[in-house]
């Protein structure tokens, strides 16, 4: 290879790398539409055969970006506003959802420990029952294990719930 054809190498693969650095700065709508103008005063229908153009439009959330709710108006009058008035309806639901949720686990946990407070209340009650009748063994086994069981629930209960917190922490 002579050195001649070496320069014109490298000199068409530095345009090459130009033209690829400019076409990544045109915004690709506007090379749709370039492409498409040309196919369309093109004669040629073997050129339009070749070359498809695949557009892709994608969103996260529940409202759609201001060109496409204007594009949903233009297809349908009021429609954008149907579409945000829909989020907005299932943003007060989901939250609806959430307090009733709260609440729920706020009463199911109150009433645990009421139910918890009688429980342990009659047991000691029955055990001191049991210790002024004269059964001092029975009634001290039936308060020390009640006692013992208790301080456990309420320890291992701590620590899972400790635990559940610090797993959200770490997922979060």
């Amino acid at each position: 290879m002579s050195k001649e054809s070496n320069n014109i190498t490298t000199s068409m693969d530095e345009e090459n790398q130009e033209i690829q650095r400019i076409l990544k700065e045109v915004p690709e709508e506007l090379l749709i539409n370039i492409i498409a103008d040309r196919l369309q005063s093109d004669s040629s229908n073997e050129i339009k055969r070749l070359i498809q153009i695949a557009s892709q439009h994608s969103f996260s959330g529940p409202i759609p970006p201001p060109q496409m709710l204007s594009e949903y108006n233009s297809a349908h009058e009021g429609l954008a506003d149907r579409i945000v008035s829909m989020a907005e309806s299932q943003q007060k639901h989901r939250q609806s959802l959430e307090k009733t949720s709260v609440e729920a686990a706020i009463k199911t946990e109150s009433r645990g420990q009421h139910y918890a407070l009688i429980v342990s209340l009659l047991i000691i009650a029955g055990s001191l029952y049991l210790i002024d009748s004269g059964k001092e063994i029975a009634g001290s086994i039936l308060a020390g294990g009640t006692l013992t069981g208790l301080a456990y629930i309420f320890i291992t209960g701590r620590k899972k719930e400790d635990s559940d917190t610090e797993t959200i922490k770490k997922a979060s």
